[in-house]
């Protein structure tokens, strides 16, 4: 019963019209989430997804074991069950999480979505991937608004987080150079110049 309100409360708060929807994708648009299990807590003001979670909005997937979505204070009229929830206020990814875009894979252990501050704030161990290239640390933050990247260490909260040999309380990057294929050109122009 409780999965056929959120459903309903969603379908209800898609249909008005608003400004702040959440954006995990940057691009708007609804943000389908699929798991094994949906609890809600009404009073709360809170979801909580567990099991083989997926939250896709366009092109933008946030992949992991459990997904809590907090909704704000509706404003206006707050009568009957579930009528309280307004939008999604934030949302907390944990356990083996993912944010997959076209353009990179991040992996860590948490990630808190911030609709307000259009961040996506992803720490435990982080992996980003672009391509070939690959940067590790203790924090991303992803800015949605201008698709701006940036890995700290050690943690966002400022705290050295506790150490393990692999983590050195820097920043790594390996990076690939784009290798080029000489064009004909090229060629040519080094068998005139030997010869």
């Amino acid at each position: 019963m409780k999965t056929l309100r959120l459903l309903i409360l969603l379908l209800a708060s898609a249909a008005l019209p608003s400004t702040a929807l959440a954006q995990i994708g940057g691009q708007g648009g609804p943000m389908d989430i699929s798991a094994d299990r949906l609890e809600t807590f009404d009073a709360e003001r809170r979801a909580m997804f567990s099991g083989n979670v997926d939250a896709a909005q366009g092109e933008a997937n946030l992949r992991s074991d459990a997904l809590e979505v907090f909704f704000a204070p509706r404003t206006g009229n707050t009568t009957g069950t579930g009528a309280s929830w307004g939008e999604i206020d934030r949302v907390i990814a944990t356990g083996d999480v993912f944010y997959v875009t076209p353009n990179e894979i991040a992996r860590g252990e948490r990630a808190v979505y911030q609709l307000t501050a259009q961040t996506i704030v992803m720490t435990g161990g982080v992996t980003l991937r672009r391509g070939e290239n690959v940067i590790e640390g203790d924090c991303l933050v992803v800015d949605l608004a201008t698709n701006n990247s940036q890995i700290n260490a050690p943690a966002c909260t400022g705290e050295t987080p506790a150490g393990t040999d692999q983590n050195t309380g820097r920043v790594r990057g390996v990076f690939f150079p784009a290798t080029s294929e000489p064009d004909d050109d090229d060629a040519d122009a080094d068998a005139d110049a030997e010869g």
